[in-house]
């Protein structure tokens, strides 16, 4: 039912600048990643974005339910990846708050961020944003910016914003939600009615996001903490971050955020319930993980599809997607292995991309494929394929992740390799996207639900696309910039001591902050 529309004279900027980073991706992120995503300004923010599921869709439906003026300055948005080039990441900052600085008298600045953002010079470049934005506005209009449940959330965030709003679940299904969430918290500390004032507990961990969902599990139960601590006196909102682990940056860590009505002792021992809480779990975390060889073997063998997870290679995750760990393990089952079971997967190769769109449906091709974008953790495959397919790279995200937005693969072509043995189908696309869709398959004729087995690279949000599609799902220990096994990393400027790298007793010494 839609609420009543109340009539406020007050005006709110509106924006978002969305990337989450890899530490050890060796792909550099630059703006030619925003403008594959979404890179928008003024008034094409409002049409681009109303009735999407992501959070400024939330925003503008807010606004429309409330009357509330938004003032829209830029949204940018792009995959996941290393970290953004300095000048590229300057450009877009001076984008938002230039708007912002000639916006007139506002009433409150809604801001979309991930959290997990790193520029070449700035390692905690979501708190820089807030920072230029409160500097602008001055200490008397509230801000409030919505996180990916991944961010590292950091002290200079909590004290540029007043209110900071996570995600909820994961896989990602209440973007819109936590939008208009953080929006309505806006609206009543623009209109007087709250004086929110945000509270942060730090814990020294990281841990693999595989096993991070919170339909179940231990983050199922430090959510449901959180839900509880939103019910008490005085708390607005209550967020858990468990942190997108492959930064390398200050501050790394565990976050529980509580958001207050104004000082309170009792929202500081609420945050620091929520993070001991994760640090009690921190074990169950781990998700087991079983070789390519015996992944392949398993998923043959077993009643498909099944879903083949090459998390490590996770393209949302900031891997370059170029990985042929699985696809070299299918190749040594040919041409001898079972016959006649189709197993999908994906290649970011931009040089066979391009030569495949070239040579056309029905050529044979002699290539080495992957391997070429990473190629300290990943080797080509030398393969003999024909194109099946050639697509046009664009799909439309529409499994209940992200719906609405959409992605370019650039050249994309279906690759039919080898013979005998599984029946090897490879989307090979020049630009990387986010791979947990089944649209992505779909886009270039490929049903997954016909398929044997579907190699998703994709940590947790699978759990939610491939519900109705994979039967059952083999985590696959695989090399790669995203590996749950964290500790084959290096570490340079992460703070120490840090979980999994070091345990101890936890008020025998372990930092934190409020």
């Amino acid at each position: 039912m839609r609420l009543p529309v109340r009539s406020l004279s007050v005006r709110i900027v509106v924006g978002g600048l969305m990337q989450e980073s890899n530490s050890f991706s060796p792909i550099r992120a630059d703006l030619d990643g925003f403008r594959r995503g979404y890179l928008a300004f003024g008034s094409d923010i409002l049409e681009q974005f109303r009735g999407r599921g992501a959070e400024i869709g939330g925003f503008i439906a807010a606004a429309d339910c409330e009357g509330v003026e938004l003032v829209p300055t830029v949204a940018a948005g792009a995959s996941s990846a290393g970290h953004l080039a300095a000048t590229d990441f300057q450009w877009l900052v001076e984008r938002l708050v230039e708007v912002i600085r000639g916006a007139g008298q506002l009433d409150g600045c809604l801001l979309a961020l991930h959290g997990a953002w790193v520029a070449e010079d700035e390692p905690d470049a979501d708190g820089y944003v807030l920072e230029r934005v409160r500097e602008i506005v001055g200490p008397s209009v509230p801000i409030a910016a919505t996180l990916d449940i991944h961010a590292n959330v950091t002290r200079r965030m909590v004290e540029a914003a007043d209110i900071l709003v996570g995600y909820q679940t994961y896989p990602h299904v209440d973007m819109r939600e936590t939008g208009e969430r953080a929006a309505g918290l806006l609206f009543r500390a623009a209109r007087g009615e709250i004086h929110p004032r945000t509270y942060l507990r730090k814990m020294p961990m990281i841990v693999p996001p595989e096993n991070s969902q919170t339909t179940d599990g231990p983050m199922a139960e430090v959510e449901s903490l959180a839900r509880e601590v939103e019910r008490r006196p005085g708390i607005l909102s209550a967020s858990a971050f468990p942190v997108q682990p492959w930064l390398d940056v200050p501050e790394l860590g565990f976050g529980a955020v509580v958001v207050a009505e104004g000082a309170s002792d009792a929202a500081r021992s609420a945050a620091d319930e929520i993070a001991r809480a994760a640090w009690a779990a921190r074990e169950r975390f781990l998700v087991p993980l079983v070789s390519p060889d015996e992944a392949v073997a398993r998923a043959l063998a077993a009643e498909g599809p099944v879903a083949l997870i090459d998390s490590a290679d996770g393209t949302s995750s900031g891997a370059p997607g170029d990985s042929t760990a699985i696809l070299h393990a299918l190749l040594r089952l040919q041409p001898c292995g079972p016959t006649g079971k189709v197993v999908l997967l994906t290649v970011v190769d931009p040089e066979s991309a391009r030569a495949a769109v070239a040579a056309g449906v029905g050529s044979k091709l002699e290539m080495l494929l992957g391997g070429k974008l990473d190629p300290e953790r990943h080797r080509p495959a030398e393969i003999s394929a024909v194109v099946e397919r050639i697509g046009d790279g664009h799909f439309t995200f529409s499994a209940g992740v992200g719906d609405g937005l959409t992605a370019d693969m650039g050249a994309t072509a279906v690759l039919k390799i080898g013979e005998g043995g599984p029946d090897i189908r490879a989307v090979v696309m020049e630009k990387a996207v986010a791979c947990y869709d089944p649209a992505l398959y779909r886009s270039v004729g490929l049903e997954p639900r016909e398929a044997q087995a579907i190699v998703v690279k994709s940590p947790t949000n699978h759990r939610w696309t491939y519900r109705d599609v994979a039967r059952s799902t083999i985590y696959v220990d695989a090399p790669g910039a995203a590996t749950p096994r964290l500790t084959s990393l290096s570490y340079r400027r992460a703070p120490r001591p840090l979980y999994p790298f070091d345990d101890w007793e936890l008020d025998a010494g372990a930092p934190g902050s409020s």
